[in-house]
C-alpha cells in the first residue's frame, strides 16, 4: 500500500504543517534526536496525549484523530518521517477559523515528543 503524503494546508486559517511555507501556516520543523528514532515509539507519545485517537499506521506514516473536551470536535493530524524528519500536518474537519487549536496542538504534540528525548529542541 502507498503511503499517502502529509501535505502543506489549504487556504482555510484551521491548519498548520510543517511542509507550509506560509508563516500562518507553517511550523518550524521536527528534526529526530537521530535515525534509530522508532516510529512506534513517536506514535506512541502521540496517542497518549489527550483527546488523541489512532486512526491508520503504515511503514512511516500515521493518521490520528483528535477530540476537543466540550464541543467533541474533531481534527485531524498526520505525521510521517523521512530520515531524521518528522513532517507533520495538523487541520480541522469543519469550520474556517480554529482560533489557533492546530497551533496549540502542534505545540503539545512538539513538547511530548522532545520531552521523550526523540525530536531535538527547535533552533
Amino acid at each position: 500500500m502507498k503511503q499517502p503524503p502529509v501535505t502543506a494546508c489549504g487556504d482555510s486559517p484551521n491548519c498548520v504543517s510543517s511542509k507550509d511555507t506560509r508563516p500562518k501556516f507553517a511550523l518550524s520543523p521536527f528534526t529526530l534526536t537521530s535515525e534509530s528514532v522508532r516510529f512506534d515509539d513517536i506514535v506512541n507519545t502521540i496517542a497518549s496525549l489527550s483527546g488523541a485517537k489512532l486512526i491508520s499506521q503504515q511503514d512511516n506514516y500515521a493518521h490520528f484523530t483528535f477530540t476537543t473536551p466540550v464541543l467533541r470536535f474533531v481534527d485531524d493530524v498526520e505525521i510521517s518521517v523521512h530520515g531524521t524528519e518528522l513532517t507533520l500536518r495538523s487541520a480541522s474537519r469543519v469550520g474556517y477559523y480554529d482560533f489557533g487549536a492546530n497551533r496549540r496542538r502542534a505545540d503539545a504534540i512538539r513538547q511530548a515528543l522532545r520531552d521523550t528525548k526523540l525530536i531535538t529542541p527547535s533552533p
